[in-house]
């Protein structure tokens, strides 16, 4: 019983997300296209929950879903005038767009039928956030303490840029 709801949760989910891709895409308003994003990668998010990814489900919630949407719509607020997206592009751009897309889902489709997968044996039932904590302070403290120093530099940066003279 538990698998089937597993199954039917992960198709609710995973048809939500895709509402929310085409939403991100076809709304006319930048707006409603954050909001449709929102919606796509809270459901990311609770896919990997039921994938027992604890850990990658809140950073997505927190960082994605939450802090860069937050910045967006801020973003989206600020600005002087009403914002909307520029007309749609020139045929040959079209064109050319929906030949790669093709081209890419010809190429997903392809990896998908070719490659095994196998299924795991057992699922996760504990908490993986402990060991990745414990992981990330003791043996790669070196490269979680430079990547910090990385986003510091991008933060001042941006503040340098973004300033006025």
């Amino acid at each position: 019983m538990t698998e089937v709801v597993a199954a039917g949760a992960f198709y609710v989910f995973a048809l939500a997300a895709l509402v929310g891709g085409l939403g991100v895409v076809s709304a006319r308003h930048v707006v409603r296209s954050a909001l449709f994003l929102m919606l796509a990668l809270s459901s990311v998010a609770a896919i990997y929950v039921l994938l027992s990814a604890d850990f990658v489900a809140a950073v997505q919630i927190l960082i994605y879903t939450g802090a860069i949407m937050l910045l967006l719509l801020f973003a989206i607020m600020l600005t002087p005038q009403q914002v909307e997206l520029p007309p749609f592009a020139s045929a040959g751009q079209q064109v050319a767009a929906g030949v790669v897309a093709a081209a890419l889902l010809a190429l997903l489709v392809g990896t998908v039928l070719v490659t095994p997968w196998p299924l795991a044996a057992t699922p996760l039932d504990r908490p993986t956030t402990e060991a990745i904590g414990q992981a990330m302070l003791t043996t790669f403290v070196f490269p979680f303490e430079l990547a910090s120093l990385v986003l510091l530099v991008g933060l001042v940066g941006a503040l340098l840029l973004a300033r006025e003279d």
